[in-house]
């Protein structure tokens, strides 16, 4: 058991070095695709290759009509309000600033997850998300953050991606233990797909594919296929053997790699407060893992 755990855990590490490169690869996609329409060819690419594996994958069961309604808001969540939230933002701020906001997942996880599925806030539990939130907040004040150029704007649309992300793990929860992670991934992706269509249809005038460069097409694959199709399929299958709390807890190893990614790609600083930060984080994901 304690070797299958450890297992778990090294696949959700894994998960998060490459989710962590999504806020890298979207800063330069946006460079050269509108958000929305990133977004919508992001999902596209994402929903069809899901739905490839969802006929395919075993275990694939009929969805009953009374969850309907839960995988229309999952959709709502992880592609319309999380993605379209995301990548406006993200157009504002950068790549570590927004990977520090996803470090409050597990706080708005955690205060989903107890009135929605049931979660027991034991002692170390709370004192591990407590850490983790001191840690993402020693780097972010290691930061020197100027709130021109709209900066302020980006962080607002960050948070409410953050807070619809948590939304989507804890309600996406119980529909796991149900389905399966890979069908909840791929039914949620394409219906979210589905209703961002017509918005992302509208702006698809104006995009020009001959225009994008190289960087700008393996920027969108990685996202759409590295993100959307291997990490949230990760995502929902580390829900379906671990609490919703602990598994959002792994967020907060996203501040300390992106913000290495950023260093040696993208030229942005790292300081000593970040890396006693990185050190709470590492310890309170270690404490909420033994609650």
């Amino acid at each position: 058991m304690a070797l299958r755990l450890r297992w778990v855990y090294l696949i959700l590490i894994a998960e998060q070095v490459v989710a962590s490169g999504t806020f890298i690869a979207a800063k330069w996609a946006l460079v050269e695709f509108e958000p929305l329409t990133l977004a919508f060819v992001r999902f596209l690419i994402a929903a069809t290759g899901l739905l490839v594996i969802h006929l395919v994958w075993p275990g694939r069961r009929k969805i009953d009509r009374s969850d309907y309604g839960r995988f229309a808001l999952l959709g709502l969540m992880a592609v319309v309000v999380n993605q379209g939230f995301f990548l406006y933002g993200l157009r504002f701020t950068t790549p570590t600033h927004s990977a520090l906001l996803y470090g409050a997942t597990p706080v708005f996880v955690f205060l989903l997850a107890i009135p929605l599925i049931g979660e027991r806030p034991g002692f170390l539990k709370i004192s591990g998300v407590l850490v983790t939130v001191i840690g993402v907040v020693v780097i972010v004040t290691g930061h020197k953050l100027s709130w021109a150029d709209k900066e302020w704007l980006g962080d607002i649309l960050i948070l409410v991606a953050v807070l619809a992300w948590a939304l989507y793990t804890v309600l996406g929860k119980p529909m796991v233990a149900k389905y399966g992670a890979v069908h909840v991934t791929a039914i949620s992706l394409i219906v979210g797909t589905a209703f961002f269509a017509p918005v992302g249809l509208l702006n698809l005038g104006s995009f020009h594919p001959a225009a994008i460069t190289a960087r700008g097409w393996w920027s969108l694959l990685y996202i759409a296929i590295g993100t959307s199709v291997v990490c949230y399929t990760i995502w929902f299958w580390g829900l379906g053997r671990l609490e919703a709390t602990k598994v959002a807890v792994f967020n907060n190893l996203q501040p300390i790699v992106t913000a290495v990614l950023s260093y040696w790609l993208m030229g942005e600083e790292l300081g000593a407060r970040l890396i006693a930060g990185g050190v709470l984080v590492i310890f309170g994901v270690i404490l909420t893992e033994r609650g």
